[in-house]
């Protein structure tokens, strides 16, 4: 929209910000904020699996650390095998680092913007054994824990907006446990306790309801207010916002309110969840690569938001998906669990 408007319209130079307010424009950032919920939900998910997977009985719920272990090594492998990749394929185009600067990327998860959430998840595993210890039997303390955390660390990035200085690295730093403190232990109570919960979560599911409609708006809302007055769009676009991690977790209490049958899709969404974790990996330079062949091939398309955005959906996660249902049926099954673990 901003960078390659030239090649749909006749403008001077690009960027180009005259589409800025459009309805396209606002359409994109509301389907951008929207979208928000998913690293949350995904978090929260991990948390409640934790859950079943400490139970104890009436006895305090434990985590051997070979189980600690066993997790990470599924995120790990598949995780520094895409990444290698990356870096290969970006190599290639003529983007190196020096070796530590590989290793640095490898660590903090940028050998793409999206592998933040591996090494942020792996620090949640490594805090598992306690969170899981304290998420059965002081669930309240655990949440008021997480809650004071997440304040803390959100509140640190509207600093500037007071006048007072933080340092630029702080606003890239989210694979650090800290900036998501809410959703794992979250995940873990409610894992716990979801019998009772459940019936409380159902009787406010309404109000859950008109809340994630409310704060979804207002996460727009901040978003467009915060990038206009800051010009930091990492921030102002992303899920670091206090209206948007309050959104995320509405909308994860009301999903729970859900009955099965009254999920659309149910089974096709369940056949992708299995594969989620491959998707992740492989969709960000799928997405890149249809980018730049519709840029070269299709450059009309650019000018229609509304046809331009469900191609990339599409294809950002039909390849993927039809890319491991070749591997699952080919010889190279067996090095499956090292691909997309």
């Amino acid at each position: 929209m901003f960078w390659w408007t030239n090649l749909y319209r006749q403008v001077d130079a690009v960027p180009n910000y005259d589409q800025l307010g459009s309805l396209p424009y606002y359409g994109l950032v509301a389907i951008q904020q929207l979208a928000l919920f998913s690293v949350p939900a995904f978090l929260f998910i991990s948390g409640f699996f934790i859950a079943y997977a400490a139970r104890g009985g009436s006895g305090s719920p434990s985590l051997s650390w070979k189980f600690v272990r066993t997790q990470i090594a599924r995120l790990l492998w598949p995780y520094l095998l895409w990444s290698v990749v990356i870096f290969i394929a970006d190599g290639l185009q003529g983007t190196r680092y020096s070796p530590l600067e590989y290793v640095k990327r490898l660590v903090v998860g940028e050998a793409t913007s999206a592998y933040f959430f591996v090494p942020l998840l792996c620090q949640l595993y490594l805090l598992s054994p306690t969170i899981a210890r304290w998420g059965k039997k002081m669930g309240g303390w655990l949440i008021g824990i997480a809650v004071l955390i997440q304040l803390v660390a959100t509140g640190v990035l509207y600093l500037p907006l007071l006048g007072v200085a933080v340092p630029d690295w702080v606003y890239n730093r989210g694979e650090l446990f800290f900036w998501h403190a809410i959703y794992f232990p979250l995940g873990t109570v409610c894992g716990f306790h979801y019998g009772r919960l459940k019936d409380r979560l159902v009787r406010a599911k309404w109000g859950l309801l008109v809340a994630t409609v409310v704060l979804g708006a207002l996460s727009i809302l901040e978003s467009e207010v915060l990038y206009r007055e800051t010009l930091n769009y990492g921030w102002a676009r992303g899920g670091l916002k206090f209206s948007t991690i309050l959104y995320a977790i509405a909308f994860i209490l009301f999903f729970l309110t859900l009955s099965k049958p009254a999920i659309p899709f149910k089974q096709a969404i369940n056949q992708i969840g299995t594969k989620s974790y491959g998707v992740y990996l492989l969709h960000p330079k799928v997405l890149e690569l249809i980018a730049r062949v519709i840029y070269h091939v299709a450059p009309w398309m650019l000018a229609h938001q509304i046809l331009y955005q469900p191609v990339l959906v599409a294809i950002g996660t039909g390849i993927p998906l039809l890319f491991m249902n070749w591997v699952m049926k080919s010889r190279a099954k067996k090095f499956s669990h090292h691909l997309f673990g």
